[in-house]
């Protein structure tokens, strides 16, 4: 697999967008670095060549829509506009756009349901034990790159004067993925971030989150400190706990 060519061929996709705008130019950016970290996760874990390289294709792709979600919506809310990993597979698979990017068909069950699964809260219970696996490195890699994102840009840690609601109160400390149906404010939009650590699925995600300081980068850039720092104290609590 030569990356530096599937680069070049993606690089080309995202020019039919408008690449002078912020939005853009982050996923673009945002796309290598997740494809990066699917590397990362998958040499780890001592994968066989073959899922290693249908890790980098998802990595690279799994936000392949979004481009055309920002142009024609204006958001990157799936809420507000469309689904972004279910308008991703139509693309790649129902306009075969996939085959610019990869030709062995015996890979294209595993990149579909990563791809397609990538943002959803749960699994489909149809999705192979194999194919899991693979979800779950892109999965992994694209919150990793979130929070680095929220460490590294200040404008993306939206915070507001409101209360914090009890509803995702109670899930944060159950330990449950917030869903974005539940946010009120944009304080509760915070503890939905940090609740990404709790679907996380391998020690190496955990041990790069610590390593690389991302939780607390992410609360330097709060306003409101006192707020928030049991809940980032609890966070990182969790991450220790994880990787022993």
């Amino acid at each position: 697999m030569d990356i530096e060519s599937l680069k070049e061929i993606f690089k080309n996709y995202v020019k039919n967008y408008d690449m002078n705008e912020l939005a853009i130019i982050r996923k673009y950016y945002h796309s290598y670095r997740v494809m990066d970290l699917c590397i990362y996760i998958a040499n780890k874990n001592n994968f066989s060549e073959k899922d290693t390289q249908i890790s980098t294709l998802v990595g690279l792709l799994h936000d392949y829509a979004r481009f055309e979600q920002w142009t024609k919506y204006k958001t990157y809310s799936d809420l507000n506009s469309i689904d972004h990993g279910d308008l991703a597979v139509k693309k790649l698979f129902d306009n075969n756009e996939i085959k610019d990017y990869c030709l062995n068909k015996e890979y294209y069950d595993e990149i579909y349901d990563a791809i397609k699964y990538h943002n959803k809260i749960n699994f489909s219970d149809e999705i192979s034990v194999h194919n899991k696996l693979i979800c779950k490195v892109i999965r992994d890699a694209d919150k990793l790159d979130i929070f680095y994102l929220l460490g590294a840009e200040k404008d993306l840690m939206k915070q507001d004067n409101k209360n914090i609601s009890e509803k995702i109160k109670e899930d944060f400390y159950n330990h449950k993925q917030i869903s974005r149906k539940e946010i009120q404010t944009e304080n509760d939009n915070i503890l939905l971030d940090l609740s990404m650590v709790y679907d996380l699925n391998f020690k190496c995600s955990f041990e790069y989150l610590k390593e690389n300081n991302l939780i607390n980068k992410m609360f330097e850039n709060i306003v409101d400190k006192d707020r928030f720092k049991e809940y980032f104290d609890y966070i990182n609590k969790y991450i220790e706990e994880r990787i022993r």
